[in-house]
């Protein structure tokens, strides 16, 4: 056989397998899409448009807001965590057969968990915490033997629970910034939130929603197409089965008739294997843009208190305050993983893409990255962040124990946030966020600290399109917080339904626009709020023609508010400490 020829059989061979294999990751990746959008089908109130973006027309759910996936383009994770999402979990949810993670922590979700759940064998973290379900557990829980987190608190469960409770590690997650409760924070074991009562009374099925005002976001954004007819589970082409074995057994010819060419000319190379988890964990310290602390483990062992100075314990991660020998105090956190065996090459690959995403970004609103810390025995990966010491916006607004914030520091912290969001969109790639009031912190002279304290919400690659999809999305949620922040209302509640709902009669001059302040604030000037709630309706606007980018906002906003990004910025900047600890290092 000729040389010529002999590369145009190679050739063939390896597009076959290709396109065999194209087809048969098409089918799974197609089932797994209609899955989510069944998911999507039972979700009634989306109030920040999270999954505005799950479009049917797409050939896969990869680069869907919350979906993570494994390289092979196999569903892995659905993160939609404090997304205040209105609905019932699907049954289809089972067809997601890879999923490894379901968070969905601080939602408003109802009903009865599906016994589907419990044929998700991979299943390694289920986080239902602070949701309304109601009912039984699924039995099948505990057949998943690959389950390590089981996270079920501020629920309406009902029935005993002390068979999941024996075999899993349950976990409270009253975290103070994520508690949507009123009550006094106090942290309690978690089976002192389960109820052995009447399930939670849910609503109905198909309520009636308002007619929506032509400015804001259409029914994609506030509801979902009705769930398909059929819940069977999607049965393999035979087709496609057959096009796998036949794209195998090409794959297999084409590597012997390569192996048989490189002996026969006699030009053998060698090449090294992919590198493996042990390689990852030996491998140089990640480069950051910015320097940043190579912090050591006992370091922030004593800094912590042992470990047990735990500020909130989440389903992938755990946070504690920290205390320098210099008097500095950080946030850090820690994945809930012990063990190398545990974490996996892709978790490695994460974890250093996310530690040089945000090293890259220096904002005086933002909780900037200080340092992290990576060692094999014991096993950790740790970040460092700013420590704000005054909670959350979340807890301001809504919380009656906490100190209430006046019109003069709203203002400000609306006009810091503003200014971070639009640094943020400016990188390239831009440095996106799940933008919501529990995600903006507050320093001790209430400045506010836009936060990205978790581990694995890195975005997949994405193209032009979707990037600019996001770019809007942030817009649209900088447009719901600036409704909290003037109202002092949550973005969804069962007396008034969807905040952008409840303000469209105020915006759209129907109703005094006056009446639509937080009653508890004083001496609040009307412009302010004529002026902000243009901005809103700016935000929030559905029509990329007509939506603000976000630095028009930044420029509306300092021209309404009077304040300078300077006056925005926390007056000492955490960041001192950390600059002289590196310069200290050096010398």
């Amino acid at each position: 056989m000729k040389k010529g020829e002999f590369g145009a059989v190679i050739s063939s061979f390896l597009w076959i397998c290709l396109v065999c294999q194209r087809c048969e990751l098409c089918d799974s990746i197609n089932d797994e899409g209609r899955a989510l959008l069944a998911f999507k089908g039972r979700v009634e109130v989306d109030p920040y448009g999270a999954l505005a973006n799950w479009d049917e027309e797409e050939d896969h759910p990869c680069s869907w807001f919350g979906v993570q996936c494994s390289a092979d383009g196999r569903v892995l994770v659905l993160y939609l965590k404090d997304l205040s999402l209105v609905g019932t979990l699907s049954p289809d949810i089972c067809k997601l057969k890879h999923l490894t993670a379901l968070i969905l922590h601080n939602n408003s979700l109802y009903g009865v968990v599906p016994i589907s759940v419990g044929q998700l064998q991979k299943l390694e973290v289920l986080d239902l915490g602070h949701n309304k379900f109601s009912g039984l557990l699924p039995p099948n829980l505990r057949d998943i033997s690959s389950l390590k987190r089981l996270i079920l608190g501020s629920n309406n469960f009902s029935g005993n629970l002390s068979l999941a409770m024996h075999k899993f590690r349950i976990l409270s997650v009253e975290a103070p910034s994520l508690n949507r409760d009123v009550t006094p924070r106090k942290w309690r074991p978690v089976a002192a939130n389960f109820k052995e009562h009447a399930p939670h009374k849910s609503p109905p099925e198909d309520p009636a929603k308002p007619p929506q005002p032509p400015y804001f976001p259409p029914a994609s954004r506030l509801s979902s197409p009705p769930l398909p007819a059929s819940s069977q589970p999607h049965s393999t082409n035979p087709v496609v089965i057959c096009l796998s074995i036949v794209g195998s057994v090409c794959f297999l010819i084409a590597l012997s008739l390569i192996y048989w060419y490189s002996n026969r000319s006699k030009k053998v190379t060698s090449m090294p294997l992919m590198m493996g988890l042990t390689g990852l964990l030996t491998k140089e310290p990640i480069p950051p843009v910015r320097e940043l602390l190579a912090l050591g483990r006992l370091d922030l062992e004593a800094a912590c208190e042992g470990f047990n100075n735990i500020v909130g314990s989440f389903s992938d991660f755990t946070l504690y305050k920290g205390t320098l020998s210099s008097g500095a105090e950080l946030a850090v956190m820690s994945t809930v993983i012990t063990s190398t065996k545990d974490w996996s090459a892709q978790d490695e690959a994460e974890f250093r893409k996310k530690v040089s995403v945000l090293s890259k970004f220096n904002h005086n609103n933002f909780m900037n990255l200080l340092g992290y810390c990576k060692e094999k025995e014991p096993f950790t990966r740790m970040l460092a962040f700013e420590y704000a010491s005054n909670g959350t916006l979340f807890e301001h607004l809504h919380i009656k124990e906490v100190e209430q914030l006046n019109w003069s520091a709203r203002l400000r912290i609306a006009a810091g946030v503003a200014y971070c969001l639009e640094q943020m969109i400016k990188l390239n790639p831009p440095l996106l966020t799940n933008l919501n009031s529990s995600s903006i912190y507050l320093t001790e002279d209430y400045a506010a600290k836009v936060s990205d304290l978790e581990f694995w919400n890195m975005p997949p690659e994405a193209d032009s399109t979707s990037e600019y999809s996001s770019k809007c999305n942030i817009v649209y949620k900088f447009g719901i917080v600036l409704l909290e922040i003037i109202s002092g209302r949550l973005p969804y509640s069962e007396d008034d339904g969807l905040l952008v709902l409840w303000a469209s009669s105020y915006l759209r001059g129907s109703r005094p626009i006056k009446d639509m302040v937080d009653e508890t604030l004083e001496s609040v000037p009307e412009e302010d709020i004529i002026g902000l709630a243009e901005v809103i309706k700016s935000c929030i606007n559905d029509d990329p023609e007509k939506q603000a980018t976000m630095t028009e906002v930044a420029s509306r906003m300092r021209l309404i508010t009077g304040i300078t990004p300077e006056v925005a910025s926390p007056k000492l900047s955490p960041l001192w400490w950390a600059e002289s600890q590196i310069i200290s290092s050096e010398v």
